[in-house]
């Protein structure tokens, strides 16, 4: 997107940031903390900063500690374990971007469409279009596409008469209903079950349509003090195994790893958090439906993919099945004139854009920055091993560039860690890596031949 430069200018930017979620501030921050002699513009379409968040349900919460999310600059919540509310989220974020504005060096577009070529349309009246100058690139932070229910409606057919709402309004829907057929097995739809628990609703009135079972983290294994040990158990396990299967059962036996039903074998992992507690109230769920994605639901019977299944009137269907962060193609991080964010460690999603951000800062070649190779959000458990190889390349090499800046990131979970523990992770690491990516390519080969 290299501008012309006989190209007239409405405004001029550094940085045309496209997309205030969790991934665009955190890069911004970086940026605003490091460099105040840089102007920024962010563009959104949403009328408020926090992406997703705004759209996501009331009671959702994050799945991981306070301690490792938001932005490098200000601590979200108690700093440590808690896992902070939508309210929480969106009112730090709203900090964040009143700060920004505050210094003048940043301008927020609430309400806009990014069309190319530095080009900003407002979206009440698109013929109002900006043209923006800018001087260092556009950070496209909108690519990992994150998806809530309550924007994404279902791919599968809903007859008329059948009620399907998202999982948003369960909190005025939960007792007017007898019974609730839950779509969808990810951590969206274990929060469904486990809101409508809370409620009071019997677990026989609870239907859980579970198209694939998943691995889950175990939360209390992912804790401040904890997760560098737990993630070189992974790492461990990855080096000595033939398959997948080896890595989450040998971590399963360490309790770091759990599963909803012991007796089914797994095909997914998203790096869906849960705690001991949530799964054993997951389990008095008895009506679990697992007969593949739901195709069509009519007035009397949900058609699947291995079957159908009648069902009873007075009975709210809850769609828990959008495809909260995708598998994405990954594509180079730097190029001319952009900045594509993407995850460089497993499922941290705000680290990786913090990174990024300061990458962009360093003194190196883009062709040295993108030594870094994008992790897509992993999909199936045969994912895991390969993510996992690729995240711990990408934090040895950017300890041999920023190792001062990655101790100090509180995004950073090893950041959290006794300095002499944190050294002897990344010494373990370094002796781990070689080996793990030999196994990535014996497990690989193994599973095409």
């Amino acid at each position: 997107m290299n501008n012309s430069t006989t190209q007239s200018y409405d405004k001029e930017t550094d940085y045309l940031v496209v997309g205030a979620g969790a991934m665009g501030i955190a890069f911004a921050d970086e940026i605003f903390t490091s460099r105040p002699d840089l102007h920024m513009t962010l563009v959104d379409r949403r009328a408020k900063a926090g992406g997703h968040w705004n759209n996501a349900y009331p009671f959702v919460r994050l799945h991981q500690p306070a301690a490792f999310y938001g932005v490098n600059s200000l601590k979200l919540g108690n700093g440590s374990t808690d896992l902070s509310s939508q309210s929480e989220l969106l009112s730090y974020y709203e900090q964040i971007i009143k700060k920004f504005e505050e210094s003048g060096r940043v301008e927020f577009l609430t309400e806009h469409d990014y069309l190319g070529n530095g080009q900003v349309t407002d979206m009440h009246n698109r013929s109002l279009v900006t043209c923006y100058k800018i001087n260092k690139r556009v950070v496209d932070a909108s690519y990992m596409n994150v998806k809530v229910p309550s924007t994404h409606p279902p791919k599968f057919t809903v007859d008329q008469g059948v009620t399907l709402v998202p999982l948003n309004d369960l909190i005025h829907l939960h007792d007017k209903w007898e019974k609730f057929y839950v779509v969808g097995s990810g951590k969206t739809g274990m929060d469904a079950v486990l809101y409508l628990i809370s409620k009071g609703v019997s677990d026989r009135n609870i239907y859980w349509i579970c198209p694939n079972d998943a691995w889950l983290f175990n939360r209390s294994h992912l804790q401040v003090g904890t997760v560098g040990k737990e993630i070189l158990g992974h790492v461990e396990c990855v080096k000595n195994a033939v398959k997948a299967d080896n890595v989450f059962l040998k971590m399963e036996k360490t309790g770091g790893i759990l599963r909803l039903d012991k007796s089914i074998s797994p095909k997914k992992w998203r790096c869906a958090t849960v705690s001991p507690e949530e799964l054993k109230l997951l389990r008095t769920v008895k009506n679990v439906i697992r007969k593949g994605r739901v195709s069509r639901i009519t007035e009397s019977e949900i058609q699947l993919e291995q079957g159908s299944v009648d069902y009873s009137e007075r009975t709210l269907f809850v769609d828990c099945s959008a495809d909260g962060l995708a598998k994405r193609e990954a594509k180079p991080i730097f190029s001319n004139g952009n900045i594509t964010l993407q995850s460089i460690l497993f499922c941290q999603q705000v680290f990786s854009a913090a990174t990024i951000a300061k990458l962009e800062l360093a003194s190196i070649t883009d062709e040295k920055r993108n030594h870094l190779t994008p992790v897509p959000h992993p999909e199936f458990k045969e994912d895991w091993p390969g993510a996992l190889s690729t995240s711990v390349e990408n934090l040895l090499w950017l300890h041999r560039y920023i190792p001062f800046w990655m101790f100090r990131s509180r995004l950073n979970f090893m950041s959290h860690e006794p300095i002499l523990k944190y050294f002897y992770y990344a010494a373990k690491a370094t002796l781990l890596s070689p080996s793990i990516k030999k196994a990535v390519v014996r497990m690989k080969a193994l599973q095409e031949a």
